[in-house]
């Protein structure tokens, strides 16, 4: 009988101890990060930027790709952190933070089953170097034709080509058929790169054939062309638009321990069963840290 007073007691403390929880969200709702530039300086704030690493209070919140509508079940005041995500190499398994962003910082006041909006803008941080920065926009070109290339980059402007152009005044055209089948073209910049920091490649480009890069590492007994790993694949003919591609270089770059100097390399080839194909270029940056 004891036994079973003890065990109705028990049963009696869980049943009021039990508290129902509440577990009803806020909601942080984040559209897109927009990135602000100096055009003259850093060219125009074209970006890929595709998620919105989050941190709560300095803890890790979560990865979400944009647009999103995030359920947040902290209450009152907190400080959010958000840093600007893209797609390395243009593939969406991977998944990063730029290095190269700076991060969006403010405050926000929670209240459950509430709906609050926020605009994170980034910029470049104060201390990127643009290694290289093709726009397109002054006489010449950083590219020069190599010798077994049978066609070659031009700049086209926007006032003859309103409707291609998108940045700036003017923007690269590479031109590919069955006679001229071959574009290959690499700087002369003398790009100085660090083996122990990141290095990226930001490419704008609208193309009916594909096209590739990589480096070329410079050093006292020559050169070693790297192999052209990174290709932008070919967009529809009827359905081109302009894409944006970040290009981890870091790897082959530090790979060249020997290397005095860098530079890049752009090449393309007709695609099979194709008797035409068009490439546009634009804001061809290669970034690194001071």
């Amino acid at each position: 009988m004891k036994s079973k007073s003890v065990y109705l007691i028990l049963i009696v403390i869980t049943l009021f101890s039990c508290k129902k929880t509440d577990l009803t969200p806020a909601w942080l709702i984040i559209d897109e990060i927009q990135l602000q530039t100096d055009e003259g300086t850093e060219g125009p704030n074209s970006h890929a930027i595709t998620d919105a690493w989050i941190y709560l209070d300095n803890v890790p919140f979560g990865v979400y790709s944009l647009p999103a509508r995030i359920p947040v079940l902290e209450e009152g005041n907190h400080e959010l952190l958000i840093y600007a995500g893209i797609k390395e190499n243009g593939i969406s398994a991977t998944r990063v933070r730029y290095p190269f962003y700076t991060r969006y910082e403010t405050n926000v006041n929670f209240v459950k089953n509430q709906e609050i909006e926020i605009f994170p803008v980034v910029s470049y941080r104060p201390n990127v170097q643009f290694a290289l920065k093709e726009d397109f926009e002054d006489v010449g070109i950083d590219f020069q034709k190599d010798p077994v290339s049978d066609t070659n980059i031009v700049i086209i402007t926007s006032s003859m080509y309103p409707e291609i152009v998108k940045y700036g005044n003017n923007c690269g055209r590479i031109e590919l058929n069955e006679i001229d089948s071959i574009y290959k073209g690499f700087t002369t910049t003398n790009m100085n790169l660090p083996k122990i920091d990141e290095v990226y490649l930001e490419i704008d480009y609208m193309n009916s054939n594909s096209i590739a890069t990589n480096i070329i590492a410079k050093n006292a007994g020559g050169q070693a062309e790297h192999p052209p790993v990174f290709i932008l694949n070919a967009q529809d003919k009827d359905n081109m638009v302009w894409k944006k591609i970040y290009i981890n270089l870091t790897e082959d770059v530090s790979s060249e321990i020997n290397a005095t100097s860098y530079e890049l390399y752009l090449l393309a080839l007709l695609d099979p069963e194709q008797s035409y194909g068009v490439i546009y270029l634009d804001n061809i940056k290669v970034l690194r840290i001071e």
